[in-house]
């Protein structure tokens, strides 16, 4: 019977996974910085995804998020203003002055005039 024996290396290769990319950092804004990475990929599991994979996904989540800001700021201002109008019609059954809102809220002065500290 003869006995074959296996050498070990002076020195292993890295194993496989590396997981140099997930260990908690030392100084406190790495450890911050890397809680929200962390929570960001496990919430929408970019840890299973390819690089390319996360890319497009990240860039599909940024182009929906400009959009969604973009029509905040661009068509909200509008649409409040056309509620308004809707609110009045349908509190007062006509399209009314706004002073009829200032009064009905109690915000007027004693001569039926908004006060300056409204304005």
């Amino acid at each position: 019977m003869s006995s074959s024996s296996a050498t070990v290396p002076a020195k292993l290769p890295p194993a496989k996974p590396d997981h140099r990319s997930t260990r908690r950092p030392k100084s406190a804004l790495g450890v911050f910085l890397w809680r929200r990475r962390m929570w960001f990929e496990s919430t929408f599991v970019l840890s299973m995804l390819e690089p390319w994979e996360k890319i497009m996904l990240v860039t599909i989540f940024a182009v929906l998020f400009i959009l969604l800001l973009t029509g905040l700021f661009k068509y909200m201002p509008h649409h409040l203003v056309v509620m308004r109008r809707r609110a009045m019609y349908y509190l007062w059954g006509q399209e009314g002055d706004a002073r009829l809102l200032w009064q009905w809220l109690g915000l007027t002065g004693e001569n039926g005039l908004q006060r300056k500290s409204e304005l």
